[in-house]
């Protein structure tokens, strides 16, 4: 008599993991981030003789997810368009499109991710504000590193799925990425430079 095969553990641990993620995006929903409105991308520079501001409103993206079950669920994708960031000067946007952040050869900067790190939130209820940390792969310049913050988080149902309002700060430092740093007198940049993102993703009807 022929013998069932043998199913090793983790074979089956793998399964069961497999068939929890399988559960967990079949009841998620896709928000999405469309460039203007609310959604904003902020960087600070404050050097020892200068501190300046770039801001664009093309950000982009996707985050699919439950908000009864945030933990189980999450999955983020956003997109920054380099090339539009605005400090408020034509030579220094110029100057820094060009020669550092050489936006013809990288044009975006990507989020990837994410997983909720440690003690988090397990749901984002309606109206009630939530504070938890995240964890995934940016892209800038070409090169990629993880990296975890801390984000602020809301949803306001409706009818066609609602809206999730977003908001984090987190530092950049240029030389993880391979971006010279100017030192010419109208574009002083600091080492590490503090990005603020908010924005507002939309239920996909």
């Amino acid at each position: 008599m022929t013998r069932p095969p043998h199913i090793a553990l983790p074979t089956l641990g793998a399964l069961a993991c497999a068939l929890a993620l399988h559960a967990a995006l079949a009841t998620a929903a896709d928000f999405t981030v469309r460039p203007g409105g609310e959604n904003k991308v902020v960087f600070r520079s404050r050097a020892t003789m200068d501190s300046f501001e770039g801001k664009t409103k093309k950000l982009a993206g996707r985050l699919t997810l439950d908000p009864a079950a945030l933990g189980d669920s999450i999955e983020v994708h956003l997109e920054v368009d380099m090339a539009s960031l605005d400090t408020g000067i034509a030579k220094r946007n110029q100057h820094m499109r060009n020669d550092h952040l050489q936006t013809d050869r990288y044009p975006l900067a990507i989020f990837d991710g994410a997983s909720i790190r440690g003690p988090a939130a397990a749901r984002l209820d309606a109206g009630q504000p939530v504070s938890f940390e995240v964890e995934g792969t940016f892209k800038l310049h070409g090169i990629s590193r993880r990296i975890h913050f801390t984000i602020d988080a809301a949803y306001s149902p409706a009818a066609g799925g609602g809206r999730i309002a977003f908001h984090t700060v987190f530092p950049v430092s240029l030389s993880d990425y391979g971006i010279s740093r100017p030192e010419f007198l109208f574009m002083r940049l600091a080492e590490v430079q503090q990005v603020t993102v908010s924005g507002v993703a939309i239920a996909a009807p």
